[in-house]
């Protein structure tokens, strides 16, 4: 029994729409239409993909469109959006319009809007409301294998729908889905139709800021991000099987809340020796800090002194960007002023850390490997690491394995905000306590914005390999009361280089 229908157009529905909306309000169980029970699995392990979104009788139709969160789902008739159920009429999917729409994650979990896996709690998992209990919303790191790591996207058209096969490979070439361009909600419009196509993941961003996560795809490709708003209309493409460990949504699994925090270890440093440390000598310095250790130089790369943070990059990036506030054409008042990153090497004028342009985000190891991003040990190549490309072959960029050493094993971290220069003092031990370096606090590129001026972060060299989350890499993190590298991170993130060498 099928208990959702939308003809090929979003503008059109037919008689047994209503008769389906009837049985579901008397109760009769979900279930999805005959033809799409299986599902087709696209990949090793994979979970098994519906062929056609929630509310759609074929492939090629848009099915219902959703707020995130939503369960009832909405079609366009006669130019306006009406709920599946029947509940209303001349609906729009507009600002502060849903329950959700302004919560942070904390507060989705004490409503009940999530679990303690981050993901939609099933009473408000539309795919499970429609199809039963089988069928669930995908998460996020199942979008991302369908979109960067597992499968090939080609242009195609259906039934004269405009839209995305995306086909497995190797073993699974021969399976394949149709993903149409339904363009999306917004207000009482039906926009972008055959342009772009999206597809709700189940998960909502951790880092306090309403939104949840989502597949943008055109014909060709497709790309995961966060950035948008849960009151959009946004169409289901339901999955089932076993989600496997949950990723922990860039924490690495098992290493969850292992940032440490920092007890003053010695005395303050003195003014003198501070100083010292601050000097800018005209060429970076190296210093060891522990009996067969990298030695580590005095600054961040693109830096003129220890005190700055110098160039940020993105992981993998090897140009460098900085922060600036240009001021509009014909104005000079601070407030006309607005946020950009360039490229120091002149390419771009206006860079913005997204999902979309970075060449390493959402990739996995494996295709990490095959795109010569890393090497079989999981460390970024000689072409692909800042430190080597800026400083020379000398130079590299660090280890997880060796910032953990700084860290947590072999230094000693004194925070210190004299004259108003904020970041830590590391100090070797024993026979090293007599050397040191700087790390100052640096902020991170997200979007135009710097975020975070009062933390510091250093990229790693290093890829997450060991299970979900595969689209990540290691850093370190720190404030004034913690620091920590347990932290797999977002690819597309900007932030400094401190480098190291033999």
């Amino acid at each position: 029994m099928r208990n959702t229908l939308v003809t090929r157009h979003p503008s059109l529905v037919t008689p047994l729409a209503a008769f389906c909306m009837l049985h579901a309000a008397f109760g009769i169980a979900a279930e999805p239409p005959a033809a799409a029970q299986e599902g087709v699995q696209l990949w090793e392990g994979g979970p098994f993909w519906a062929d056609r979104n929630v509310g759609a009788e074929e492939p090629w139709e848009p099915g219902y469109y959703f707020w995130w969160g939503d369960t009832v789902g909405y079609k366009r008739e006669n130019d306006a959006w009406v709920a599946s159920d029947g509940s209303g009429s001349d609906s729009s999917f507009r600002h502060g319009g849903n329950a959700p729409y302004a919560k942070n994650a904390a507060m989705l979990l004490k409503d009940g809007w999530i679990t303690t896996n981050n993901v939609l709690a099933p009473a408000h998992d539309s795919a499970r409301a429609h199809w039963g209990r089988d069928w669930r919303m995908p998460m996020k790191q199942e979008l991302m294998d369908l979109a960067y790591n597992k499968c090939d996207w080609e242009a195609a058209v259906s039934n004269g729908v405009k839209g995305a096969v995306v086909r497995g490979r190797g073993d699974y070439a021969h399976a394949s889905i149709f993903l149409p361009l339904d363009g999306w909600g917004d207000q009482n419009k039906l926009d972008r139709w055959e342009q772009f196509g999206h597809l709700w993941a189940s998960d909502p961003r951790t880092d306090g800021i309403p939104g949840s996560w989502r597949l943008k795809y055109s014909s060709k490709w497709g790309t995961v991000d966060y950035h948008w708003d849960r009151y959009v209309g946004t169409t289901v493409r339901p999955v089932r099987g076993d989600p496997g460990p949950f990723p922990g949504h860039g924490i690495a699994a098992g290493q969850e809340g292992k940032e440490k925090p920092i007890k003053p270890t010695g005395p303050a440093c003195p003014p003198e020796e501070l100083a010292a440390l601050l000097e800018a000598p005209a060429e970076p310095k190296g210093v060891r800090l522990w009996e067969g250790g990298p030695v580590w130089a005095d600054r961040n790369i693109g830096a003129k002194s220890p005190a700055e943070p110098g160039w940020y990059f993105w992981w993998g990036d090897t140009v460098g960007h900085v922060h600036i506030h240009p001021p509009r054409a014909g104005e000079s008042s601070p407030r006309s002023r607005m946020m950009a990153w360039v490229a120091v090497d002149g390419s771009s004028s206006n860079v913005l850390f997204d999902v979309v342009p970075m060449a390493t985000y959402g990739r996995d190891p494996a295709t990490l490997r095959s795109g010569g991003w890393i090497g079989e040990d999981g460390v970024l190549t000689p072409e692909h690491d800042a430190a080597r490309a800026n400083w020379g072959d000398n130079w590299r960029m660090p280890t997880r394995q060796e910032l953990d050493a700084l860290c947590y094993d072999k230094c000693d971290w004194t925070w210190t905000d004299a004259d108003g220069v904020k970041g830590f003092v590391v100090r070797g031990r024993d026979d090293y306590a007599s050397a040191a370096i700087f790390i100052p606090v640096s902020g991170y590129g997200a979007g135009n914005a710097r975020a975070e001026p009062a933390m510091g972060f250093l990229w790693s060299s290093s890829a997450h390999l060991d299970g979900p989350p595969t689209d990540c890499s290691w850093r370190l993190a720190f404030a004034q009361r913690f620091v920590g590298t347990d932290y797999c991170w977002d690819r597309w993130v900007a932030v400094p280089v401190r480098p190291v060498r033999e």
